[in-house]
C-alpha cells in the first residue's frame, strides 16, 4: 500500500485523480496519523527546507517506520552553491534565493540534511547530491512553457529586483539559452538512514 500526504486538501484530490491506485490523506508531516511502526519505507521530497523543525519532522517519520526500515529524503536543495553562467546571470541567483527565504524557506538545508538524519536517530546514514547532468536548458521546451517558467521566477521575485533589473536579467537568460551558454546549478542532495531496531 502506498500512502501520500499533503496538508492541502484540494493537491490531494488533484493527485488522487491521476492516481487511483494510491491513499492520499490530509494531515501535517509533524504530526503524522499512523500508529508507530506502520510503514516500511517513508519519503519526503523537497519538504523539509519548508518546515520549522525539520529534526521533529523527521522523527515522526521515523516513529511511523518499522525497524530496519528506511527514512529517505529526496531533491532538499543548497542555494549556497548556486552556479549561474554567464557571470551575468549570478543576480538573478542570489535574488532568487532571497525571495525565497522571504517565503520562509531555508535556503541552506542541503547542506545540513546528513547532520539532520543523525539528529533524528537514523542510522547507517548515507548521503548525497542528486546527478549533475546539464541538459540544454530549452531543449523539448515550447516558447509558452519558457515564458510560464520566467513568470513564475519573476513573481518570486517580484519586491527583489526593480522591473528594469527583471527586465535587463531576463533578456540575459534568454540570450545566454539562445547561444547554448546557459548553465543553472543547484546542488539537490539526497538522504536516508535506517530505523533502528528495538532494544
Amino acid at each position: 500500500m502506498v500512502v501520500g500526504l499533503d496538508r492541502d486538501h484540494p493537491s490531494n484530490a488533484f493527485a488522487a485523480r491521476g492516481d487511483a491506485g494510491t491513499c492520499f490523506v490530509t494531515g501535517l508531516g509533524e504530526q503524522l496519523a499512523f500508529p508507530p511502526a506502520t510503514f516500511d519505507l517513508a519519503c519526503c521530497h523537497f519538504l523539509l527546507l519548508w518546515v520549522a523543525d525539520p529534526v521533529a519532522l523527521l522523527r515522526e517519520m521515523r516513529r511511523v517506520t518499522v525497524p530496519g526500515g528506511a527514512v529517505l529524503c529526496l531533491a532538499e536543495p543548497d542555494y549556497g552553491g548556486r552556479i549561474d553562467y554567464p557571470d551575468g546571470l549570478v543576480p538573478l541567483g542570489r535574488a532568487q534565493e532571497g525571495a525565497l527565504r522571504h517565503q520562509g524557506a531555508d535556503t541552506r538545508l542541503g547542506r545540513r540534511l546528513r547532520y539532520l538524519l543523525y539528529q533524528a536517530g537514523l542510522s547507517r546514514i548515507q548521503t548525497g547530491v542528486l546527478g549533475g547532468e546539464w541538459p540544454s536548458s530549452t531543449e523539448g521546451q515550447s516558447d509558452a512553457e519558457i515564458d510560464l517558467e520566467w513568470q513564475t521566477l519573476a513573481g518570486d521575485l517580484e519586491g527583489e529586483l526593480s522591473a528594469a533589473g527583471l527586465a535587463s536579467l531576463r533578456e540575459n537568460l534568454m540570450s545566454s539559452r539562445r547561444q547554448g551558454s546557459h548553465v543553472l546549478y543547484v546542488p539537490t542532495f539526497y538522504g536516508w538512514g535506517i530505523c533502528p531496531q528495538a532494544p
